[in-house]
């Protein structure tokens, strides 16, 4: 099976959702092991504007917008990824 793909984009400035965001990130990366790609952006760039983007943090789960504009709960982002096929 392939790797989920997981694409997080933070801001520039990083408040306390791109910190709570970050350490999300990391416990589900401890969590899913080589089930994922982690892949991360700072600030705006091209796959932010492809993805139409309005906020950060966004978490984009194969190349789905699942999370914009807050931290989700751990139980929130694991749903995600469940829903993309990662197990």
């Amino acid at each position: 099976m392939s790797k989920v793909k997981i694409e997080v984009f933070y801001s520039t400035s990083n408040d306390s959702k791109d910190i709570s965001v970050s350490k999300l990130i990391d416990e589900i990366a401890q969590e899913f092991g080589d089930k994922v790609e982690i892949l991360s952006y700072k600030g705006q760039n091209e796959l932010f504007d492809e993805y139409c983007l309005t906020a950060t943090p966004a978490v984009v789960i194969e190349e789905m917008i699942k999370i914009m504009g807050f931290c989700p709960s751990k139980e929130t982002m694991v749903c995600a990824l469940r829903e993309t096929g990662a197990e």
